[in-house]
């Protein structure tokens, strides 16, 4: 193998044919280990030349290298990012066809245009860095949100609905400190769940109570997860008792600190149940259902209420977004928009659920259960069940786009480097195993 006698060139050689720069820096450092290994080894027999003779067993590098480079290739999802940007430009036209102001049609357009560039930017990232520094993701998202909390709360330039959406982010961070926690048995285990304490607790400071509906979903379903793969090595079934004896005594803790909370809670459950049994607190839910009762099938509904609809419903633009839509352009449409973004759910999850690399995996559960909650507690609330308020993800046109389909770039970046997803050994299962390296050859 004439000009190839060194690692190094054979490695120059190998690296030439791998046309993909993500998949380049993982697998050259994993050849060079593996032909270091074989050359101590070839040394320890008291071969001769034996940097040489590791090269010539290798193969030649080209082969070896055009082989690699077909392995590793970056899987693009075009077809669930141009569902993604069509959603959230219906949401945009249908923004700015209901409320047709110039300040409306401003902020629609300045949130997709920003949506669109965070969907972009997320999925072309190296979202690698999630497996290889999680605990130093999770902490700087946590110190973010940390942070922003003053400014959460200070009136004046900075709206605090607005701002607080960023509180979305927060089931990524746990989704990271969990997976920093895996092979680590009973200590692992319990750091694992303690991590949650902190991110609920931003949640609730940052004062957007649907974050805090999806963030409990994922410091629930990851942990379990995780226990059904043994990912801690505490064993499955006592490890999954464990996590739900610490998620019904956090929630017994909290039932008995924020009764207040709980009996609000179960008010308002009554009157989106039952409007006209509920004294005072059953109005929105009654013009909600009065305007569905003048809907049509196609086309605008007969509304014949004494107030125009716009003064009747309240937020008919926002949290009503699509009741709006319902009584103006009929049941059709509103079907048609809920199956196209039900379909992007099962997508994303089905194709999240067949990866080999377990952040990856994590990061797109956590995204379908983000998206997901929104989705059908904003749905309830403009069918007439107001018990939670929240906006439909991609159509709303506030901050709470530009952060789902952030979300969303990032999880299918997660889809496109599925092919070189590397998950690495904890420290302390290092001496359990022998560490190989295998090179797949067709």
């Amino acid at each position: 193998m004439p000009g190839h006698e060194s690692i190094s060139a054979y490695l120059d050689a190998v690296s030439d044919q791998i046309r993909w720069g993500r998949a380049r820096r993982l697998v050259i450092p994993e050849l060079r280990q593996h032909l270091e290994d074989q050359r101590d080894a070839f040394l320890a027999e008291g071969i001769g030349d034996a940097e040489r003779r590791a090269v010539e067993e290798m193969g030649d590098p080209v082969a070896v290298g055009a082989e690699l480079d077909r392995i590793h290739r970056p899987k693009p999802q075009w077809a669930l990012l141009a569902l993604t940007a069509a959603l959230a430009l219906a949401g945009m036209l249908l923004r700015i066809w209901v409320a047709a102001d110039s300040d409306s049609t401003g902020r629609a357009a300045l949130s997709f245009a920003l949506g669109c560039a965070a969907l972009l930017a997320g999925y072309f990232l190296d979202v690698s860095f999630l497996s290889r520094r999680p605990r130093a993701v999770c902490a700087a998202l946590l110190a973010a949100a940390l942070a922003a909390l003053p400014l959460i709360h200070r009136p004046g330039a900075f709206s605090p609905f607005q701002l607080s959406h960023l509180c979305l982010f927060l089931p990524a961070a746990y989704a990271c400190w969990l997976y920093s926690c895996r092979g680590r048995g009973w200590p692992g285990l319990l750091a694992a769940l303690a991590g949650a304490v902190p991110v609920l607790a931003l949640t609730c400071a940052g004062w957007y109570r649907m974050a805090l509906i999806p963030t409990l979903l994922t410091c629930l379903i990851l942990p379990l997860d995780a226990c059904r793969r043994d990912w801690f090595g505490a064993g499955r079934l006592r490890s999954a008792l464990a996590v739900c004896g610490c998620a019904a005594a956090g929630i017994a803790a909290v039932a008995c600190t924020s009764s207040g909370w709980f009996h609000a809670a179960f008010r308002r459950l009554a009157a989106a149940i039952s409007p006209e049994h509920a004294a005072g607190v059953g109005y929105q839910s009654a013009r909600i259902r009065e305007s569905l009762d003048a809907s049509r099938w196609w086309g605008q509904g007969v509304w014949t209420g004494a107030e125009p609809y716009e003064t009747a419903v309240p937020t008919w633009d926002s949290d009503n977004l699509l009741t709006t839509l319902i009584y103006r352009l009929g049941w059709l449409p509103f079907l048609i928009l809920i199956l196209a973004f039900a379909a992007l759910m099962i997508w994303l999850l089905y194709r999240g659920l067949r990866q080999r690399g377990q952040m990856g995996r994590f990061l797109v559960v956590t995204t379908v259960i983000v998206l997901g909650a929104q989705a059908l507690f904003n749905v309830l609330w403009s069918l007439g069940v107001t018990w939670h308020s929240s906006f439909f993800p991609l159509l709303t046109g506030n901050t709470s786009t530009v952060v789902d389909m952030a979300l969303i770039g990032l999880s299918l970046s997660a889809l496109r480097g599925d092919s070189i997803a590397c998950e690495k050994i904890p420290p302390q299962r290092l001496p359990r195993y022998k560490i190989r390296v295998v090179i797949e050859r067709s």
